[in-house]
């Protein structure tokens, strides 16, 4: 089976958002300079805790044995749906994230075995 591609991927992943039990729109407030227009690298700080927030809800999720799926907004869908849930000035947001329980029959890709031995190193690179 060949991975699916991003054409196979992106209906999938709509297909999940609509169907989704649950959808979390992450926001956070913008106080400083614009995300998009930073000025010094502090200046990304709120953006940054917001995806370690995102971070811990997806480990989280895993531990409850739930599956998740997030969609980061692509041309102007988040400022549509900025509009459609009446966001105050300010705020922005990361994705739209659904959680909710695998499917019974859900592709779950198999996880690369590792060695730590063969990933720590010690005075080399």
């Amino acid at each position: 089976m060949h991975p699916a591609s991003s054409a196979d991927a992106l209906p999938k992943q709509q297909k999940m958002l609509m169907d989704s039990g649950l959808l979390i729109i992450p926001f956070f407030c913008q106080l400083t300079w614009p995300l998009l227009k930073p000025v010094e690298q502090s200046s990304l700080n709120y953006f940054a805790s917001a995806w370690c927030a995102l971070e811990n809800m997806l480990l989280a999720a895993t531990y409850e044995g739930l599956g998740a799926a997030f969609h980061i907004p692509v041309s102007d869908e988040a400022e549509q749906i900025k509009k459609i849930v009446h966001v105050p000035e300010g705020y922005e947001f990361l994705c739209l994230l659904t959680v909710g329980y695998p499917a019974p029959n859900a592709f779950l890709p198999k996880q690369k075995a590792i060695k730590v031995e063969d990933r720590i190193h010690l005075n080399v690179w």
